[in-house]
């Protein structure tokens, strides 16, 4: 069996001043890393002026909604892609994020198109204040601290995974993990179509994943790229080998 594709969404800089050279898409090496450690490809995800080819998504067998500033309309597309596919999808920090607005807006649109989505996400916007997160109030022990290779664990902390039944569950077979957190935010709610499986010490939401069990869609708040086990990239690694065989 040939290797698995793994693709991974941009962090975008467009239209941020006139130089055409400052547009970029931009790819964390931590991803790529753990990725080939585990065996697979990464693959970029480049878009045209900000806008998806659905094409380069149909060449990758798994996905990975990475961290950053800013959710992009890319993230909601690839996930109603991989619902429609079943290919397994992991989000990370960022990537929880955009998956938690993605649960929320689902619930209230008409219709599972793209469309209908932006639309029904500007209004429920609109109806909390401009946003679907929620800043966390400093001090905490989520996005306090800027690190490097040399402190990243003083970014550590406990969370408790609260689902057993959970696909979170089966990949670390215990009930608290230790891990790199570094996020400002926490989703106001999750929509019916996901559930929450991990919680920080103060409640905050450390993970969620599709309600379907036949799907591999997880998102983490925290960073598993700062761990040596690469169990959740492993994971998402098998997930991709079991549709290909099939």
């Amino acid at each position: 069996m040939r290797k698995i594709i793994v693709g991974i969404l941009p962090q975008i800089r467009l239209n941020t001043d006139n130089n055409p050279y400052n547009d970029k898409y931009e790819f964390l090496d931590l991803y790529t890393k753990k990725i080939i450690e585990c065996g697979a490809i990464p693959v970029g995800i480049c878009l045209n002026n900000g806008k998806l080819d659905y094409s380069s998504l149909d060449i990758c067998d798994a996905f990975i909604l990475p961290g950053g500033n800013k959710v992009e309309r890319c993230y909601y597309e690839t996930l109603f892609y991989c619902i429609k596919t079943n290919k397994p999808l992991l989000g990370i920090c960022l990537g929880l994020e955009g998956m938690a607005i993605f649960s929320m807006v689902l619930d209230n649109i008409k219709n599972n198109s793209v469309e209908s989505f932006i639309e029904t996400y500007k209004k429920l916007k609109e109806e909390n204040d401009g946003t679907l997160l929620a800043r966390i109030p400093s001090p905490n022990i989520h996005g306090d601290l800027i690190i490097d290779y040399d402190d990243a664990d003083d970014a550590r902390h406990e969370i408790e995974i609260i689902d057993k039944n959970s696909i979170l569950y089966d990949i670390y077979k215990k009930d608290k993990l230790n891990v790199v957190s570094l996020h400002s935010y926490n989703p106001k709610w999750i929509g019916k179509s996901f559930k929450t499986t991990a919680l920080a010490v103060d409640g905050v939401v450390e993970a969620i994943e599709y309600i379907d069990p036949l799907y591999f869609i997880v998102g983490v708040h925290f960073h598993p790229e700062w761990d040596d086990d690469n169990l959740i990239f492993k994971r998402l690694i098998k997930e991709g080998e079991k549709r290909l065989e099939r």
